[in-house]
């Protein structure tokens, strides 16, 4: 199994643009130092000021911090870690593909590739907040056809290909560059939904998911299998990925009041780890809980030695 560590970092009133910088800085160098095999970012672009009142599930009172929904650019933030490390793989966990155009996109991508040495994982997504589609000017309802068309075409141009779909088309066009990795990037499709289960099978390179149990991600792996017998395709060619967050030391209980995993002393997470192996995980992302800057880095090196890095 691999390992990979989120750089992102939320931003707080004391946080200010420097320190935000630092931090991915030094997460990214600690990346490399620690033998993670990648270095992560997610997407958001903006989100409803009352975005716990809105969504108490899950930025309710004991929840995530609505402020952790503050974080930079993807693609932007990606180049800058590819330009402070020399080994790490960097990937967006995930990019939300109907809020950007994919012609420019894949050029974004595509360059990123090339200027990091074909080290890019392009983690792809249709997005949740309907806020936030309204804001970017996208249709929610179709998030899910925008985000296959998106796909479609990034692979097309990445090799070379003319494409033509409902929306965009690049006939006659010549797109430039190609990117380093053939026949393009690593595509890692992101969600726990059937329908991102199903589209990992029809177009990714992995499936992606968020914050599952080893039970669940063994129940997901069959899923994928069965999936593949129908689609025509070795299940071999579909990674299982997971991004999940790792709290060290400390036990997070959740609803029922059982351990959340990855939660807990260095032998409970060790265990977690055997456990995810063993339910056919093939790579894990991980983002750390920790109060500050350098308890995060030392619960990287913490976590590395524990994955045997």
């Amino acid at each position: 199994m691999k390992y990979g560590i989120a750089a992102t970092t939320s931003v707080t009133p004391a946080t200010t643009p420097q320190s935000q910088a630092d931090y991915v800085r030094r997460m990214a160098q600690t990346a490399e130092d620690a033998g993670f095999d990648s270095v992560w970012i997610s997407d958001r672009t903006v989100y409803p000021k009352d975005l716990a009142a809105r969504y108490p599930d899950e930025f309710g009172l004991g929840k995530a911090d609505p402020s952790a929904q503050n974080v930079l650019e993807a693609v932007t933030t990606l180049s800058y870690i590819a330009g402070a490390t020399t080994r790490v793989k960097v990937g967006m966990s995930v990019l939300v593909l109907p809020f950007r155009h994919p012609v420019l996109n894949a050029k974004m991508l595509t360059t990123l590739d090339v200027l990091s040495g074909g080290r890019l994982i392009a983690g792809f997504g249709t997005g949740w907040m309907p806020e936030e589609f309204a804001t970017m000017n996208a249709d929610f309802d179709e998030r899910g056809r925008v985000t296959d068309e998106h796909i479609r075409a990034f692979m097309a141009l990445c090799q070379g290909e003319e494409y033509e779909g409902s929306i965009t088309s690049t006939a006659g066009m010549t797109f430039f560059p190609r990117p380093l990795q053939t026949p393009y990037p690593p595509v890692w499709i992101g969600g726990n939904s059937k329908a991102a289960i199903r589209r990992a099978v029809r177009h990714g390179d992995a499936w992606h998911g968020i914050g599952q149990s080893p039970s669940e991600v063994s129940n997901t792996r069959d899923a994928i299998g069965t999936l593949c017998e129908t689609e025509g395709r070795p299940p071999s060619e579909v990674a299982i990925t997971l991004r999940s967050t790792l709290v060290l030391d400390r036990e997070v209980l959740d609803d029922t009041g059982q351990r959340k995993t990855l939660t807990g002393s260095p032998q409970q997470i060790r265990d977690d780890l055997n456990q995810y192996q063993d339910a056919g995980l093939d790579y894990l992302v991980i983002s750390i809980d920790q109060p500050t800057e350098d308890d995060t880095a030392q619960a990287a090196f913490s976590f590395a030695k524990l994955a045997n890095l």
